[in-house]
């Protein structure tokens, strides 16, 4: 609900670039919201969003369709451009990297860009491309980078990113480090988890991962690890949460084949109120990630919700994990592979007597990501810039 106090000329646009099947808006969720406490807002897309996260009352939301690849991508970004500069609104927040080049095309608006992936996630460049090709991924990467440094503020959600964006020429007192945030609803959900401590010797630990489930996010090494770890006796079960249909029917297969049936429970989407509810339920998470150039940048939504739900994280040894899990203090880092996977969850059954002290740190070291905290300083961010 607007605040009726609210000057009504104050006007922004929140211009987004979503994927058709992003399983998981709550970062953004949380912005707009905020966002419609103090402007009269709209929010720009290239698809109709219905997602419950996002529908806020009171918000214009407004489609310019693109098109699909690169040039629906330019398409999209001049569209935007075009809107703002009709528009005038006293400032537009660029709420995901992917649409950093709108910067460049509205002079005079003041411009808050939400930088939470990297260029290379967008445009990869391997040496085996077509020299033609690896120019077009080269000049994209230029773009972005580019609107970054136009932007009047850019608001990386971690370390690596603020680092790289100064490296990449940033003005640094345009840098301003906002974690994604997690909504309280997590703590909630850390209280009341708190006093699940399997050190009976007989139940076994609950795993649980949230998130987009693929090969590259450590599927077939999560499930290899669960056979490896209760090849003796069932130590763990593993949930997992966000799986497409073609990747649940692949799970439960390839669990079948292995022997883990019993250990494993898959499940398909569900809206961002419901996952404080499922981490209540479990001893720690999992974050996996290959290796590779974006995901050195990219710190996980899911990291943060384990943490200030009260999770010790299970962690593949990449630096956007290990910047933020202490390992034997708020969770385990491993080798990304299921060997270590599967010492990692024995090193945690070992250490099941410390789990309600391993939870307890876990919360602690999430105070600072908790979306209620965060939230007075970026709405302050946006007054400074709606002024200039």
């Amino acid at each position: 609900m607007r605040d009726s106090g609210k000057p009504a000329a104050r006007s922004c646009i929140v211009v987004t670039r979503f994927a058709r099947e992003q399983p998981g808006f709550l970062d953004f969720s949380y912005r707009i919201r905020a966002l419609a406490k103090i402007f009269q807002l709209t929010v720009v897309s290239d698809f109709p969003l219905n997602h419950a996260e996002l529908v806020v009352e009171g918000v214009e939301y407004l489609v310019l369709p693109g098109g699909d690849g690169r040039a629906g991508w330019l398409r999209y970004i001049w569209a935007c451009g075009k809107l703002l500069r009709a528009r005038q609104p006293q400032c537009a927040v660029l709420l995901h990297s992917a649409v950093a080049p709108v910067a460049l095309l509205a002079p005079g608006i003041a411009t808050a860009l939400y930088w939470n992936e990297h260029p290379t996630h967008f445009a990869a460049a391997p040496d085996e491309i077509a020299p033609l090709r690896r120019l077009s991924r080269f000049l994209a990467r230029w773009l972005l980078f580019q609107g970054a440094r136009k932007a009047t503020i850019v608001m990386p959600i971690g370390e690596a990113h603020r680092d790289d964006l100064l490296a990449q020429g940033c003005v640094p007192q345009r840098v301003r480090l906002f974690y994604m945030g997690v909504d309280a609803a997590f703590d909630s959900a850390s209280l009341r988890g708190l006093g699940r401590t399997p050190d009976d010797g007989l139940t076994p630990l609950e795993l649980v991962y949230v998130g987009s489930i693929s090969k590259e996010r450590g599927r077939d090494i999560m499930l290899e690890a669960l056979a490896l770890a209760n090849r003796d006796s069932c130590i763990a079960r593993l949930t997992l949460v966000g799986a497409s249909d073609d990747e649940l029917a692949y799970c439960r297969e390839y669990a079948r084949q292995i022997g883990i049936d019993d250990a494993l429970n898959v499940r398909g989407r569900i809206p961002g109120a419901e996952i404080p509810g499922c981490l209540q339920q479990a001893d720690a998470g999992l974050c996996l990630w290959e290796d590779r150039p974006w995901w050195r940048f990219n710190p996980p939504t899911k990291l943060f919700e384990y943490l200030v739900a009260g999770l010790p994280v299970l962690a593949s040894d990449i630096r956007t994990h290990t910047a933020y899990v202490a390992d034997g203090s708020n969770g385990f880092i491993f080798r990304y592979d299921s060997i270590s996977l599967a010492k990692a969850i024995a090193q945690m059954w070992h250490r099941r007597g410390d789990l309600h002290q391993l939870k307890r740190q876990a919360r602690d070291s999430g105070e600072p990501y908790i979306w209620q905290r965060i939230e007075p300083a970026f709405l302050q961010t946006m007054e400074e810039i709606a002024k200039s």
